[in-house]
């Protein structure tokens, strides 16, 4: 049981300082991050919901859309606090400062979620110096992180908004640990709880370390006098709970739309059951297989891989990979434990992906790899530590001991630099396939550059959220299939443009054509690299007397500055 807290020997002679270390560390991932900013394409979820700070950087936005938690969209739908039942909104207030400074461009998307990657890795930085690793060790740990393709790549696709949330989750770890000192104290573990809750609003995947992170606070407090043991666990919660209060608000606000907690519930439950969360059909053995896939898929870059090119398809040294990360920490913290070397931080990081596991195959096949990425610096902090902490057992100070920690970090150093070769060539030659090629930034660029400001209609999913970032709010833009306020716009001698993406296009072309009641449309096919279509933009050209107008329906235009709220 002691062992549990025992602290890692740190006699070796120190390489370099610890703001040295992390210097290195972010010289290599400003390298890996500002290659080629503009690519792949800016998808749908990679922007959302960041796309609203145009409603603050842009006062005289046209309208568009706004997809905030119902009663949650503030100060004049301007202001977001809870986005969906299942996350806040983070990323919008952290990237804020960022946008106004970068622009609403691809490249100033990139560059501030780039930044959000910079801060996961500052936050597992500070967690394995907290553990007892050398600053030489943690840089070699963070450098092999920044290098990994799923964790650069997962900041220019959806999964940034759960990874960034990483940053608080790592923070929650380092507190719980002991210090030089002694085991945690009560303000630790109030700020391990916090941080906890934060990441949790962050988005509520990371609800699932939670049991881990219990009873690792549970474990941190049961030394000493149950009083103390009661008042630090007393704290943890409060600073859970505080966490996560935003939460709390959140719904709260949502009553008060809803006009009561009875009316609210109702719609959470709706909100659910349309989400199918909890709705897989698969058996014990195929969620166990399909949560292993998303481990698969995260560490060999697979997800991405799939997203960006439409194929699923694994890096190089795959096998080796999940044997370093997923394999080999299980295998030291086996051997500590035979040895009575088995240190608390090992532990802890060895049951987080545990827990994240066994609470995420409740929902059998409903989660992808951009949630189980979360597991990612876990994974590498859990080796990074697991070696470092086994390495005494070789001859304090000697180049065995530092072998020990570096060849395994070294070899991952390498499988990383080769799969980022590898991704990138294949980025650079497709330049994204389907809603995440560059026909999006393409057509971006000739909005901006288009004077007539056309109203912009897209009835598929994926088009809008960009479009509105991009444009920085200076077009106007319904999401759906509403017929009629394209007619009224129309009719205002308002030009129109309709975006199609899935089906047969040129049959829904000539059903919106007929039922506007129009003149044959103008048509730019935006197409991927190899010439693929990926979406039709249907220009149709307003004026009074138009063919549709007798029969528009009377309906007065939406008033610049309002937001549908989902």
């Amino acid at each position: 049981m002691r062992s549990m807290h025992a602290s890692a020997n740190r006699s070796s002679p120190t390489l370099l300082s610890p703001s040295v270390g992390f210097a290195v560390v972010a010289a290599v991932y400003a390298l890996v991050a500002a290659w080629r900013l503009d690519l792949p394409g800016v998808y749908m979820d990679e922007v959302n919901p960041d796309y609203l700070v145009v409603k603050l950087l842009n006062p005289d936005h046209a309208p568009i859309v706004g997809w905030v938690l119902r009663g949650n969209y503030l100060l004049g739908d301007r202001v977001p606090w809870l986005v969906q039942l299942y996350h806040g909104s983070q990323t919008f207030w952290l990237g804020l400062p960022f946008f106004a400074l970068f622009g609403t461009t691809v490249e100033g998307l990139r560059l501030t979620h780039a930044l959000f990657g910079a801060g996961v890795l500052a936050a597992l930085y500070w967690l394995l110096l907290c553990a007892r690793l050398a600053p030489w060790q943690a840089a070699l740990a963070c450098g092999a992180v920044a290098l990994d393709p799923s964790f650069s790549y997962a900041f220019r696709t959806q999964s940034y908004i759960t990874l960034a949330g990483d940053a608080w989750l790592l923070l929650a770890i380092a507190c719980l640990l002991p210090s030089a000192h002694g085991p945690a104290t009560a303000r630790r573990l109030f700020w391990s709880g916090a941080w906890a809750g934060t990441a949790i609003v962050g988005y509520f995947v990371h609800a699932f370390f939670v049991p881990a992170l219990a009873a690792g606070a549970w474990w941190a407090t049961r030394t000493g006098d149950a009083r103390s043991a009661r008042r630090k666990r007393g704290a943890w919660l409060a600073g859970c709970a505080l966490g996560a209060s935003p939460y709390i608000v959140g719904y709260g606000l949502l009553a008060r739309a809803a006009g009561g907690i009875a009316p609210a519930w109702s719609f959470i439950v709706g909100q659910q059951a349309s989400l199918h969360a909890f709705d897989s059909t698969l058996g014990a053995a195929e969620r166990l297989a399909y949560a292993w896939r998303m481990v698969v898929g995260v560490v060999s870059n697979a997800w991405h891989h799939a997203m960006m090119f439409g194929e699923w398809a694994e890096v190089p040294g795959t096998a080796a990979k999940l044997a370093l990360l997923v394999g080999l920490p299980g295998v030291l913290l086996a051997v500590a434990a035979v040895c009575r070397r088995a240190t608390f931080a090992h532990v802890l990081l060895s049951a987080l992906p545990v827990s994240f596991v066994a609470v995420a195959l409740g929902f059998g096949g409903r989660l992808g790899g951009h949630h189980y990425v979360t597991l990612l610096p876990v994974f590498y902090a859990a080796l990074a530590v697991g070696l470092a902490h086994l390495a005494p057992i070789a001859r304090a100070g000697s180049a065995a001991r530092r072998a020990t920690v570096a060849a395994p970090l070294a070899l991952l150093v390498a499988l990383n630099v080769d799969a980022q070769v590898s991704e990138g060539r294949t980025l650079a030659a497709t330049r994204g396939v389907g809603l995440m090629s560059d026909a999006i930034n393409r057509f971006a660029a000739d909005i901006n550059a288009d004077p007539r400001k056309r109203w912009y209609v897209f009835p598929d999913w994926g088009l809008a959220l960009p479009i509105a970032f991009l444009t920085r709010g200076s077009v106007g833009i319904t999401s759906g299939d509403d017929v009629a306020q394209a007619r009224s716009r129309l009719c205002i001698g308002h030009d129109v443009a309709v975006a199609l993406v899935e089906g047969d296009r040129t049959a829904r072309r000539n059903d919106w054509t007929g039922r506007l009641g129009w003149d044959a449309p103008d048509v730019v096919h935006y197409t991927q690299g190899d010439g693929k279509v990926v979406f039709d933009v249907l220009g149709y050209h307003g004026r009074a007397d138009g063919p549709g107008c007798a029969i528009a329906t009377p309906e007065a235009p939406m008033a610049a500055g309002s937001a549908r709220s989902d």
